[in-house]
C-alpha cells in the first residue's frame, strides 16, 4: 500500500465538505498546530531564559555575600594579627606553659613567625589543656604535632606552633 493509497480515504472526506467547513476545519488545525508550538517549544523556551536569570540572579547574591565575608574575615585577621603583634609569640608560649606548671625543654624560632616546641615529660591532659587554650585565648594553634607516650599519664612532645588563622 502506497502513500497516496492510504491518504485517500482523507482526501475523499475533505472533499465532501463544503468551502466553509473545510476553513473551518483548517483554522482549527492552524490553531491546534499554534497551540501545540506555543506549549511545547516557545513556552518551555521562554520560562528556562527567566528560570536562568533568577538563578544567575541569585548566584551573584550568593557570590557577593561570599565576597564580603572573606573580606570581613581578612579585616579581622589583620585586626587580630595588630593586637597579638606587640607580644612575641615565643613570649606568649613560655608564659603560659610556666603559668600551667609545663616544662618546655627546647625552643627554636622556624622560618614565617613558627615556633618549634619541645617537651619531655608532662602531662597529657595537662599538654592538651595547654594548647586548647592556646588556641581559644591566644589565637595559636597547633601546625604540626608529635606525641609519643613516656609512662603512665607522661608524654614527650615535638610541636611547631603558629599564630593566627588559616594558612
Amino acid at each position: 500500500m502506497n502513500r497516496s493509497d492510504r491518504l485517500a480515504p482523507l482526501k475523499a472526506a475533505w472533499a465532501e465538505r463544503t468551502p466553509r467547513e473545510q476553513m473551518l476545519v483548517a483554522g482549527v488545525g492552524a490553531l491546534l498546530v499554534g497551540v501545540v508550538a506555543w506549549y511545547a517549544i516557545l513556552s518551555p523556551a521562554l520560562s528556562w531564559r527567566a528560570e536562568a536569570r533568577a538563578s544567575h540572579a541569585i548566584a551573584v547574591g550568593h557570590y557577593e555575600t561570599m565576597v564580603s565575608g572573606v573580606a570581613r574575615y581578612r579585616e579581622q585577621l589583620a585586626a587580630a594579627d595588630q593586637t597579638q603583634g606587640d607580644t612575641a609569640l615565643r613570649t606568649i608560649v613560655g608564659t603560659t606553659a610556666s603559668a600551667r606548671q609545663l616544662a618546655i625543654s627546647r625552643v627554636q624560632p622556624l622560618e614565617d613567625g613558627r615556633l618549634g616546641v619541645w617537651m619531655d615529660g608532662v602531662s597529657d591532659q595537662a599538654l592538651m589543656t595547654w594548647l586548647l587554650a592556646l588556641s581559644r585565648e591566644e589565637g595559636i594553634r597547633v601546625d604540626q604535632i608529635s606525641i609519643d607516650r613516656e609512662g603512665d599519664q607522661r608524654v614527650r612532645t615535638q610541636m611547631v606552633l603558629v599564630r593566627g588563622g588559616a594558612q
